[in-house]
């Protein structure tokens, strides 16, 4: 499973520049063993994005958890469950073939309504 971190200053943002160094230490680490896929700032540095590939929301929430501006409380994440169905043109990318996706999911008469089976 994938999970996408938004992480925000939780103070300002001179307070956390302490912890750059320690943060960019534990990104490059976990991009080595493949735990952290993409990392990097918006343009005005307020977020954080990061993509975190895990077993589970445990293991994903463990590794965002070890991110030392969050130990030290200079910024907050938020994570959210990435189900990846496209990547780099490959993958689905026609509402018939969504179908078979979406049959189980707890949403699907409102993804079936848009892709018109009624």
């Amino acid at each position: 499973m994938w999970y996408l971190v938004l992480s925000r200053w939780a103070v300002p943002m001179s307070e956390g520049g302490a912890y750059l160094d320690q943060h960019l230490q534990f990104q490059y680490e976990n991009h080595q063993n493949g735990n952290i896929l993409f990392s990097g700032p918006t343009p005005d540095l307020s977020v954080g994005i990061f993509v975190i590939r895990a077993a589970s929301r445990k293991e994903a929430e463990a590794i965002a958890d070890a991110d030392p501006f969050h130990v030290h409380g200079v910024r907050a994440y938020e994570m959210l469950d990435w189900e990846v169905h496209q990547i780099m043109g490959a993958g689905p990318f026609s509402a018939q073939a969504f179908g078979p996706m979406i049959s189980d999911h707890p949403l699907r008469y409102r993804f079936m309504d848009a892709l018109g089976d009624h």
